[in-house]
């Protein structure tokens, strides 16, 4: 009897510090349901851990990006993992919805949860300006002078013309007349020569 009695004893003992163990390992479950958001400029990711895998239980996400729905109430086991692109050139902030949502326990609000993202606009980088290239002049050519070449001249010096070596006649001013003049002298010049020798002639025909 009494060992029937130490075992029923440590029989109630067990079921006692099972039953208080339980709610602790139902509080570590709750606790390890965790969703992560988290974005850049040009991308979306979304994180969810620990969610129960029992197929009797279903976990569902969607995500919505700027108003565009990218996946609608897609089940997965005990987590999800994954990353969306955005349009990096977007000039406005984009908002990223993500609702997820689990039938173990529909109305804990740590397991069914609806995160939102701010997704920035990415940073214009300008271009860096090209380096300026200065324009060298060019220097100018050394100057070469042009030496004249002397060629000897061809040209027959110029003769002089011999003065006349009789008395210089002064000039009268007659201007164009002067040949005349000068004619009409020696007809006269002849003709006395003419007289003179005819004379002569008669004298001798006399003797």
């Amino acid at each position: 009897m009494a060992v029937k009695r130490r075992i029923s004893g440590g029989m109630v003992a067990l079921a006692a510090g099972v039953g208080l163990l339980a709610p602790l390992a139902l509080a570590g479950v709750a606790s390890a349901h965790t969703q992560e958001i988290s974005s850049t400029c040009g991308s979306v990711t979304v994180k969810l851990r620990n969610y129960n895998p029992d197929a009797k239980y279903k976990n569902t996400v969607s995500v919505t990006i700027g108003g565009k729905a990218v996946i609608a109430a897609q089940q997965f086991p005990d987590s999800f993992e994954q990353t969306f692109n955005v349009d990096p050139k977007h000039t406005a902030p984009i908002d990223a919805v993500v609702k997820v949502a689990t039938s173990e326990n529909p109305d804990n609000p740590a397991w069914n949860k609806t995160l939102t993202e701010s997704i920035a606009v990415c940073p214009v980088t300008s271009p860096s300006p090209s380096p300026s290239h200065s324009s060298s002049s060019p220097s100018p050519s050394p100057s070469h002078s042009v030496t004249p070449s002397v060629h000897p001249s061809t040209s027959k010096p110029a003769t002089a013309t011999p003065s006349p070596t009789g008395p210089v006649l002064a000039s009268t001013g007659g201007g164009g007349d002067a040949p005349l003049i000068a004619a009409a002298g020696a007809g006269v010049i002849v003709l006395g020569g003419g007289l003179l020798f005819a004379s002569r002639r008669r004298s001798a025909r006399r003797h």
